[in-house]
Order: C-alpha cells, then sequence, then structure tokens
C-alpha cells in the first residue's frame, strides 16, 4: 500500500492527535499505559515487540525511502494503525529539530513486582536521578551488560519521558523496568530475594575494583548533585567509590554507573 491510499489527518482535533499530544506528560502516560517515541530507528527496533499500536506520519516525509520501507514493513505485520499527518500539525508533536517525521504511539511494558523472580546476576537501582539523557544511558548500559533488572526508586525522572525514550536507543522493551519503588519496598526487595546492595558514594567506602561482588548484586547510583538519599544509603550493605586518578571529585552518574555494572560482570 502507497503512502497515498493511507488514511489522512487533516485537524489538530482528530483523535489520534488529541491522545499523542496528551501522552507528553507524565500523568497521562500513566493513565493510558502508553507513551510517544520518535525517529525511525526507535519504532523499527520494537515492531517485533507486539508494543506498538499507532504510527504518525508527517506528509512532507512520507514519500522518503527510509520511510516508505518503514510503512511497509508495518504494514506486513498488520495490526498497526498508520496515519499521514498534515506539517503544520505533526510540527505539535515533534520534540527534536531535525525530525525524521515519524512518531509512534506505543504500550508501555509493565513488570510487577508481585510476580516477579530475580535470579542470580547484576541489577541496578536509581535514586533521584533528573536527567532524561543519564537514566536512558544508564538502561542502555544495563541492557549492554546484561543486567537482569532496573528498578527506579521515586523521585527518579519518568522512565517513559521522551528524552529518555530516546536515549535509551529502544533498550526500554530488552530489560525489566520497576517504577516508582518506595523506600519500604526497596527494602522489602533486598531482604526477600537476598540481594546485596553496593551503593555509590565517598563515605566509608570501598574501592569498586576491590571488592568480591555476590551472586545477586544490585548497584545502587543517585541524584546528580546529592548522590544516593540517606534512606536508601542505610539499606545498602557495601559502600563503593571509582577512584579519581586526576584532579576531579566524581563522574557523571551514567559513567559511574556503567563502570561499576561492568566490574561486576567481569567476575560473572
Amino acid at each position: 500500500m502507497e503512502p497515498s491510499t493511507l488514511e489522512y489527518i487533516h485537524s489538530k482535533d482528530n483523535k489520534r492527535i488529541k491522545r499523542a499530544l496528551l501522552l507528553k506528560q507524565r500523568k497521562y502516560r500513566q493513565t493510558y499505559n502508553e507513551y510517544l517515541l520518535e525517529g525511525v530507528r526507535l519504532i523499527r527496533d520494537i515492531l517485533d515487540r507486539d508494543a506498538l499500536k499507532v504510527v504518525l506520519v508527517k506528509e512532507s516525509k512520507a514519500s522518503l525511502k527510509e520511510i516508505e520501507t518503514l510503512i511497509s514493513q508495518i504494514q506486513a505485520i498488520g495490526t498497526i494503525k498508520i496515519f499521514i499527518v498534515q506539517d503544520p500539525i505533526f510540527a505539535k508533536l515533534e520534540d527534536t529539530v531535525h525530525t525524521q517525521g515519524v512518531i509512534g504511539i506505543a504500550k508501555k511494558t509493565t513488570h510487577l513486582l508481585d510476580e516477579a523472580t530475580f535470579d542470580d546476576g547484576l541489577y541496578i537501582a536509581i535514586d533521584g536521578v533528573q536527567d532524561p539523557g543519564n537514566l536512558g544511558t544508564i538502561i542502555r548500559t544495563a541492557v549492554a551488560a546484561g543486567a537482569k533488572g532496573v528498578f527506579l526508586l521515586k523521585g527518579t525522572v519518568d522512565v517513559y519521558n521522551d528524552k529518555v525514550v530516546r536515549s535509551t536507543m529502544s533498550a526500554l522493551h530488552h530489560i525489566p523496568i520497576y517504577e516508582d519503588i518506595t523506600i519500604s519496598t526497596f527494602n522489602d526487595i533486598l531482604k526477600d530475594h537476598s540481594m546485596t546492595a553496593y551503593v555509590t558514594t565517598l563515605e566509608a567506602a570501598q574501592s569498586y575494583d576491590s571488592i568480591a561482588y555476590a551472586p545477586k548484586s544490585i548497584i545502587v547510583v543517585g541524584n546528580e548533585g546529592n548522590g544516593v538519599s540517606k534512606e536508601i544509603l542505610s539499606l545498602c550493605q557495601v559502600g563503593i567509590t571509582i577512584p579519581m586518578y586526576g584532579p576531579m571529585e566524581s563522574l557523571n552518574v551514567a559513567v559511574a554507573a556503567a563502570l561499576c555494572m561492568y566490574k561486576v560482570r567481569e567476575q560473572m
């Protein structure tokens, strides 16, 4: 089917456009259990995940070969709705300056703690990270490092924020992510599943490369400016630090998380 035969959207009051605009806000992402993703690669990467529901294509980009190929791939699946959207209307949805002209509406992947089993391996908990790029990079690295789960403690930026989604490079659908974890819930997770928590801190900490990590290890990283909260810090068994060989006090949280995760993986 050619783009010219697809359904067109000519009004900003179209229900698909209204739904997409609402999904720019966290409360509606939670209400509808959906989120937006922008770009050919992100959409293509989740085609086999049974998550994509709707694809909106910018009219002026619809005839580009890359977009036509993507449309054909989506149509071959047969369950995803595709709409061509007039440029002025599509512009209300765009978040990137050099847009590729394609936005998807996808189902959030929900993982429930009550149904989860945690085998031996690497896990990571994130406490209060606010920069979307940092969170996205940590999740992407967790997937690359073979981590088995990500715990997002309350106060951390929304994982389905558009900037987080872009920076994860489709990693959201490759690892279980548990959202809005409270302090008491995190305490229960550690105890009930016999996890050893290694928290990045400058106080009473051992060098991260001098430790024999437990079979079920969870790395805990915190806010860019304040680090891990005292409440979470008190629940962790071991403090770890990354040595600085130059005149710097600390590393970017995403870099620190990556180093720690790979150090654990070296032993596993």
